[in-house]
């Protein structure tokens, strides 16, 4: 009898102790469970905020965008001369800046914002193998290039920052431009941000999926041009012993 009740204690004692185990494990996974289901709330108000940033800037960007080029005259362009340019003419309704010994370009003439705005324009490289439109905007007050294709075809980025060329400072990447492949890029000037994207259409004229290739914040920065490009501010397009062809050249403002 004695031996019974033993073996009965350690039965108790030993299912108190599966029942203490299983309440802490209860109480641990209820613990998960919450822990699970807050971050799923986080996760949904995250893609709620970036849902409502995105429809923000869609309301603030104006439905239309205004275009720079009409396809057919270059009308509302000039075509500033260093010596050794090549021809600009429109052909197929394709702007075509030649081939010169070194610069070539086209500048626009009317008026252009300095900030707070979208350019988008498509190019493609049909001579030689250095920047084929590399274009000079505004920056607020200042002015920089977005290079492409420079320094022997491939080199991307945006001269001039804190003194520095496109090959030496932090928005310098590479970009792999096919010859006679049309290319679209779209540049975003904001208060605080400068970003770029590109596009390139596969061989059979469909567009690829649009690549951000270089995104640098303004603040404490110093955007500035190479002389070679100065006649092209406030915004232009140019080509370095190489010949580029461009179309559908448009932009929109955003932010007001």
């Amino acid at each position: 009898m004695k031996h019974i009740s033993c073996i009965l204690l350690v039965c108790l004692v030993l299912a108190g102790s599966s029942l203490t185990a299983m309440a802490d494990a209860t109480a641990a996974l209820a613990k998960a469970e919450a822990a699970i289901a807050a971050a799923e709330a986080a996760l949904t108000a995250a893609k709620a905020a970036v849902a409502e940033a995105k429809a923000a800037l869609a309301e603030t960007a104006t439905e239309e965008w205004t275009p720079l080029f009409d396809g057919e005259s270059t009308a509302g362009w000039s075509m500033p001369a260093y010596g050794g340019d090549g021809e600009t003419e429109v052909l197929g309704g394709n702007l075509v800046i030649g081939r010169g010994e070194m610069m070539t370009g086209i500048r626009y003439e009317k008026e252009f914002p300095k900030v707070n705005y979208e350019l988008l324009y498509e190019a493609r490289r049909t001579q030689g193998y250095d920047f084929f439109a590399a274009c000079t905007f505004p920056v607020k007050e200042s002015f920089v290039t977005l290079i492409n294709g420079g320094w022997g075809g491939g080199l991307t980025g945006l001269s001039s920052i804190d003194g520095y060329d496109a090959s030496e400072n932090s928005s310098s990447t590479y970009y792999d431009y096919r010859e006679n492949v049309w290319h679209r890029f779209r540049i975003l000037v904001t208060d605080n941000l400068i970003q770029v994207w590109i596009t390139a259409q596969d061989k059979d004229g469909n567009w690829k999926e649009e690549e951000s290739v270089i995104k640098v914040e303004t603040e404490d920065k110093v955007f500035s041009t190479r002389f070679e490009v100065d006649r092209y501010k406030p915004l232009g397009f140019g080509t370095w012993n190489t010949e580029g062809q461009l179309r559908k050249i448009e932009y929109r403002v955003i932010g007001q």
